[in-house]
């Protein structure tokens, strides 16, 4: 499996990949891939997608996690099809329920139903 690695975000920068307002949010589920503090148990939750790039997403999830976690997603792009795999994400930001994700680690074959998902439905440019 041939995997694409995106560099670490540092600070607060524009964005290089502009997020789109999805037009029906979606769920999700997180795993985290490791905690930073021996006492935090690791999360395994779900969450509702509300905007996506091919390089991040914006979720609310009543997850406990914080800038700098890592997490596995399983985005859940249509009914019927598997979900899409997002092997490493960093949560960038928080506001309350919400969390921004940049992808870190991505399949060739993620990335391509990310694609065709935003294809059909009419956001990607």
């Amino acid at each position: 499996m041939q995997t694409i690695h995106q560099p670490e975000v540092v600070g607060n920068k524009t964005r290089r990949y502009p997020r789109v307002r999805i037009p029906m949010p979606f769920s999700c589920s997180l795993s985290s891939l490791r905690t930073r503090w021996w006492f935090r148990k690791p999360i395994s939750d779900v969450g509702v997608v509300y905007d996506l790039s091919l390089h991040g997403i914006c979720v609310s999830t009543d997850a406990v996690i914080e800038p700098g976690d890592q997490v596995s997603l399983a985005l859940r792009l249509t009914k019927g099809a598997p979900p899409t795999e997002v092997e490493v994400a960093t949560v960038c930001w928080t506001n309350n329920q919400f969390h921004g994700l940049a992808f870190r680690t991505l399949s060739q074959s993620s990335l391509r139903q990310l694609t065709e998902y935003m294809n059909a439905s009419g956001i990607a440019k």
